[in-house]
């Protein structure tokens, strides 16, 4: 064999240039760190388009005929849809496209627009909009506008209500006008922010109120005004003309200035006299009609929702905002609140910040990974007991991470709860293959190699097992592009995570990690110059000496102490009690407190005895060091117990009678308590460290003599001698995971609670938005009265509805949404809880109110639990729905049951004649377009006031159009003769439609919807099921379907399901590949239900649900938990290899590898073990994926360490050809 120093290597020979390239690495991480946008859920594209049509004044079966049903027929062959619905209401339809999860909606997009260019509407429906939901267009932050100084309490109270509500509209007009034209403009131009959105207050509008008698008399339509108004108001351009050397614009300038243009507007021209429309009308400024109003904390405001644009870091933007937003104690020119106090007497506020939660969810996921880090850190040093030695490995760490940046910039990954996740959750992973690598070199540098040898003979050594057992980890996570659903989405950046950093971990092991070894300088044992014993097959061996004087005497020297000051104390008061002479006290304590003195000095002499006597020539195990200290404070305490007739004898009472004195002696009675304690701890440390030292001792003089004597080794043997016992324990392992894995209930993810959540009620359909308001403000009232008990930080109240929202479409007068922020906790989910049963007893107490509690969507927009009831008549619908929304809301399960199949509003229902229409020449669409200008208005043209354009509606006045019977009045043939009112060619009727009607792939559907109560996902759909089973008839033409979350959570099972069994191939393919067998992966894929068993045992005893959070768990489980049996299956290939029999080499193969098996799963766990404390914002989506690896890991690494090698045993006696390895003897 060629020496290896003549090899060349470019890690080992150019250090500098290897130094080089991972600075570079580490500093393009440390920069595209600094580009990453911070968010707190992945980028997710939902597969959902929404196609909003407006049909003004049509019911909603009007609207179910001609619009959804005309546009389902025409999208439902759009290419990957999976499901087509529709909503129509009054005036409204969605039609919902849901398409497959992995679509491209670029494409859905186009292809959904060239189908709705083909669709013929009805005349005077408006074209169809195009909406796709993204839950990342919620607005980062909310302000509050509000009115520093309205109307006192004194004036209110002396005004009449006329003057009151002039006032308050005169406020909220002002408040709008000042959102829209200085916070708004103000807000927009920040570097980052999309758009600002204006909500409440008032708009203004000047109203055209005709009165329909004079416009009678007139012979006019209302139409023809509306027509003038517009024709005079106008701004155009006439074009250009050149005179001479210059060029003119021509324009026509006739644009209403003010009221008294309007009022003076010509209307017609007949018989020489001018009707002007002061004469039909009057002329007001005023507001559009209410159909919102807001409220925060209790007085009306203007709420601005700011949106960020889409590849902006929230965090940034948002401080940007608020640092615009300043206070009201800013100065003029320092902020736009200090502004507006001082110029305007306005207060803005920030009343919801979506990027502190973000903030604190990072930070905490950054937390748990830094002292994840730095937990596994101590643990190896702990095992290794040289800081040179961890230091080297240790460095793998953060190398890893920042190199880790670089690739996830490039591939547009974001630095959000997943992302950093991923970091987390690998973090006591990206040592392994370091540690692995460092112990091959130092093992080469004892067998006589120099250090440039050792690092490549050691390197290359295990270079090939270490890539293997890195890309079992790895494989794990490329199956996920077979997950549908959500979880694909929500968990790629965690596994692009994971595979990077672990990649970068193990580029530095096999690259700078050899580096840094060939210049560390660890030096022999045999030499003079040895300076430590860094590892000998990771034993954790040192010096005690070294051990005994930094960390054991300083320790054990303060316990004795408190212990015999304590004891001094309690004894002093004993006496006092029982001889209260103040002269005796007096007389004994000076005495008393110098022999305690001395007396503790003495004590320590058996053990400095012990320590000196101890052989620091050969390091030993620190666990023999221990056991053998423990001998000597047990001589310590035989000879105390011996000579206590001394402290019955003294006195320390008087001398402790200093102001400190009568502290000691309040606290003498708990330390005497804790001083027994220390001695129940101490004995049980005894017999854990004889355990230990049974187990992992090995001895300097005989390994094989010692090894006979350990308790593992013991039971290994006892194991091989009885593998039946051992196959029964692996089949009851498995059977208990069955058992009580299918008892687990079940989930979609974890619902994270982020300190918010928001009441949506509903009155009936149809009560007018200042009935809402009345029936609701008490519960405002006594919610803000509350406010402090129930640590509520911000009430926002949003009565009626935004025209503008693009989200819902069920929302009318009759609604309102109640947003509770809570003050800062250390426990959301109880807080939550509590406020919300609070709050809902409140809502309760409102009769025909319906509700339900919403949270901040992260992941799905759907409701937990949907009941689909299938049919096709309204009224059996409707029915059904009702007796099956009574059903469930009895239900201990679920929260908030409502259907959505409810009474509409009541309506009145005009029916033409088309005989009469005829007759009279008239038409039905003008016929029906003069009521609704008449009743609901036009807007005729703007305005303008300075930088802002006032609409002009025109309408009846209001007493034209009080009641139903003024609508049967209205003039429908101007100017034709004999007046002809609307009654003549029309029936009309009060009636009641229904509020929606849905359709699902073609047909007529009603759902009934709930929140989950007081159990989980799993529990409510199986109760939902056998409720409806039991209660319920269903004729044949009808059946029902659970859908919602659980439909979502089905699809998204199966495809996990797919992922988990191609990962577990994947590890197969890659352990066979190294190992060039097929029998041995299979001995080694044992460990898989043996992880299992632990994680269903952890998740039943803690209380989690199964989720998707927790099946990634088990994919990751599946690529970490088989290294360890690599391990042994290696070795004891190797050692068979070297000529020993089956039965030594599995016996010696696990004894040597059992510390290294131990090592890694420490670091692991304890590298996992503060994110599986669940603490800090967004905990409910890292804890349980951390308890899943940690419960798993634990109990596979036991069993593994019987189970395996009992495997392999019965498979090596059946057939040794299947275990032949490579005739070498050299270690791996």
């Amino acid at each position: 064999m060629e020496p290896a120093h003549k090899n060349p290597n470019f890690t080992t020979d150019r250090p500098v240039a290897v130094l080089m390239v991972f600075l570079a690495a580490v500093v393009f991480g440390y920069f595209s760190l600094g580009r990453l946008p911070v968010t707190l859920m992945p980028e997710m594209s939902y597969p959902t388009l929404t196609v909003r049509t407006a049909y003004p004044g049509a019911a909603p079966e009007e609207v179910e005929n001609d619009i959804s049903r005309q546009i389902e027929e025409q999208l439902g062959v759009v290419s990957g849809l999976n499901e087509i619905s529709s909503i129509s209401r009054a005036g409204v339809s969605d039609v919902v496209l849901e398409f497959m999860w992995g679509t491209s909606m670029v494409d859905a997009i186009q292809n959904t627009l060239e189908k709705l260019d083909t669709v013929r509407l009805p005349r005077g429906a408006e074209k169809p909009l195009l909406l796709h939901y993204d839950p990342s267009l919620d607005p980062v932050m909310e302000l509050s506008l509000s009115s520093a100084s309205d109307m006192d309490e004194e004036s209110a109270a002396s005004a009449s209500m006329e003057v009151q509500a002039m006032v308050e509209n005169a406020s909220a007009r002002r408040l709008r006008r000042i959102g829209e034209l200085q916070v708004k403009r103000a807000l927009e131009p920040i570097k980052g922010v999309a758009a600002a959105r204006v909500r409440g207050g008032l708009e203004e509008e000047i109203h055209v109120l005709i009165d329909a008698t004079k416009l009678q008399r007139a012979n006019l339509s209302i139409s023809q005004v509306i027509n003038r108004l517009s024709a005079e108001n106008i701004n155009a351009a006439g074009g250009r003309i050149r005179e001479g050397e210059a060029e003119y614009m021509i324009r026509t300038i006739n644009e209403y200035k003010d009221l008294e243009e309007i009022k003076d507007t010509i209307v017609y021209r007949r018989d020489g006299r001018e009707i002007r429309l002061k004469d039909l009308a009057q002329v007001v400024y005023g507001q559009r009609d209410r159909e919102m109003l807001t409220h925060t904390n209790g007085g009306e405001s203007v709420q601005i929702d700011v949106y960020k644009e889409a590849d902006s870091n929230m965090i940034a933007v948002a401080e940007l905002i608020k640092t615009a937003v300043g206070s009201i104690k800013d100065g003029r020119r320092k902020s736009i609140a200090g502004k507006l106090f001082e110029e305007e007497n306005v207060m803005l506020q920030v009343v919801a910040d979506r990027s502190i939660f973000i903030d604190n969810s990072i930070n905490e996921v950054k937390s748990t990974a830094i002292a994840g880090g730095l937990l596994a850190i101590v643990v190896l040093l702990v095992f290794l007991r040289d800081l040179r030695t961890t230091s080297i490995i240790a460095v793998s760490i953060p190398i890893s991470i920042f190199v880790t940046f670089a690739p996830l910039n490039i591939l547009g990954v974001s630095l959000n709860i997943m992302s950093l996740g991923g970091l987390a959750m690998g973090i006591g992973m990206l040592v392994d293959s370091s540690i692995v690598v460092l112990e091959s070199i130092y093992r080469c540098r004892e067998e006589g190699d120099s250090m440039r040898e050792a690092a490549i003979r050691g390197t290359k050594e295990v270079r090939g097992a270490v890539i293997a057992s890195t890309l079992t980890s790895v494989c794990v996570f490329f199956p996920m592009v077979f997950v549908e659903g959500m979880a694909g989405q929500v968990f790629g950046d965690l596994g692009l995570t994971v595979v990077t950093s672990l990649l970068a971990s193990l580029i530095v092991a096999v690259w700078f990690i050899p580096m840094l070894a060939s210049r560390s300088g660890i030096k022999l044992k045999n030499g003079s110059t040895m300076v430590s014993h860094p590892l000998s097959d990771l034993t954790g061996r040192i010096s005690p000496a070294t051990f005994v004087l930094r960390f054991v005497l300083p320790v054990l020297g303060l316990l004795v102490m408190s212990s015999v000051i304590a004891c001094l104390t309690a004894m002093g008061m004993n006496y006092w009690s029982s001889d209260p002479n103040p002269e005796n006290a007096i007389k004994y304590s000076s005495l008393m407190w110098s022999v305690a003195t001395i007396w503790a000095q003495i004590g320590f002499i058996p053990l400095v005895i012990a320590v000196s006597k101890t052989r620091i020539s050969e390091p030993q195990p620190v666990v023999m060091t221990l056991s053998e200290l423990w001998h000597s404070i047990h001589a310590f305490q035989k000879a105390f117990n011996q000579r206590n007739f001394v402290f019955y004898l003294l006195l320390p009472y008087q001398l402790l009678r200093l102001p400190l004195s009568m502290g000691l002696e309040l606290i003498g009675l708990n330390l005497i308590w804790i001083v027994r304690l220390f001695a129940g701890i101490s004995y049980l440390a005894l017999k854990v460290i004889g355990f230990l030292r049974g187990l992992f001792e090995r001895s300097s003089e005989s390994d094989d003599i010692k090894e006979e004597q350990t308790f593992y080794v013991k039971l290994l043997r006892w194991s091989l001698a009885h593998p039946p016992v051992i196959l029964l324990l692996a089949v009851a392992c498995v059977f208990l995971t069955w058992l009580v894995g299918r008892g687990l209930q079940s989930e979609l993810l974890p619902e994270v609670h982020q300190s918010e959540f928001t009441f949506e009620v509903a009155l009936p359909v149809g009560t007018p938005l200042d009935e809402t308001v009345a029936a609701l403000d008490r519960v405002e009232s006594e919610i803000l009265k509350r406010k402090a008990a129930l640590q509520i930080e911000t009430l926002l109240v949003m009565y009626g509805f935004d025209t503008t929202n693009m989200k819902s479409s069920d929302e009318g007068e009759h609604s309102a949404k109640f947003k509770v922020l809570l003050q800062p906790s250390g426990k959301p989910k109880e807080t939550e809880n509590r406020v919300i049963a609070a709050l809902r007893s409140l809502f309760e107490q409102v009769p025909d109110l319906n509700m339900r509690v919403t949270r901040p969507v992260l992941f799905s927009s759907k409701k937990p639990v949907v009941v689909q009831i299938n049919g096709e008549d309204l009224d059996e619908l409707k029915g059904f729905s009702d007796e099956t929304n009574l059903i469930l809301s009895k239900s201990s399960e679920l929260a908030d049951v409502e259907p959505t199949l409810r009474s509409g509003a009541p309506e009145v229902q005009i029916s033409y004649d088309r005989h009469q229409i005829m007759r009279h020449g008239l038409n039905i669409n003008a016929v029906a377009s003069q009521v609704r200008d008449m009743v609901k208005g036009a807007e005729a043209t703007r305005l303008n006031r300075r930088d802002r354009r006032v609409p002009i509606m025109v309408r009846l006045s209001e007493q034209d159009r009080e009641e139903v019977g003024d609508i049967g009045k209205l003039i429908i043939n101007p100017g034709r003769g004999t007046p002809l009112p609307l009654n003549a060619i029309a029936d009309m009727s009060v009636g009641e439609g229904p509020s929606e009607i849905r359709r699902i792939d073609g047909k007529r559907v009603a759902l009934v919807q709930a929140n989950i109560g007081g159990g989980s996902l799993g529990a409510s759909v199986a109760a939902v099921q056998s409720l409806l089973n039991e209660k319920m008839i269903w004729p044949d033409y009808m059946d029902f379907v659970i859908t919602g979350q659980n439909q979502e959570w089905k699809r998204s099972r199966s495809s996990l399901y797919l992922a988990l069994g191609l990962s577990v191939f994947l590890v197969f393919v890659i352990m066979a590949s190294q190992f060039e067998s097929l029998i041995q992966p299979f001995i080694i894929m044992f460990t898989i239900p043996m992880a299992f068993v632990g994680t269903v045992v952890g998740l039943k005893i803690l209380n989690m649900n199964l989720s998707v959070v927790v099946f990634l768990g088990l994919i990751m489980l599946a690529g970490i938990v088989v290294n360890n049996a690599i391990v042994l299956v290696d070795y004891t290939n190797t050692l068979r290899g070297r000529g020993m029999a089956l039965e030594p080499s599995i016996v010696k193969a696990c004894h040597v590898r059992l510390r290294p098996i131990l090592m890694t799963t420490a670091t692991t766990v304890l590298g996992l073990f503060p994110m599986a404390l669940g603490l800090g914002d967004g905990a409910e989506i890292r804890t349980p994926m951390a308890i899943t690896v940690i419960c798993g890991l634990l109990t596979s690494t036991f069993l593994t360490l019987l189970i395996i090698p009992t495997i392999y045993y019965i498979l090596g006696r059946a057939g040794e050809r299947f275990f032949q390895a490579p005739d070498t003897t050299e270690s791996v």
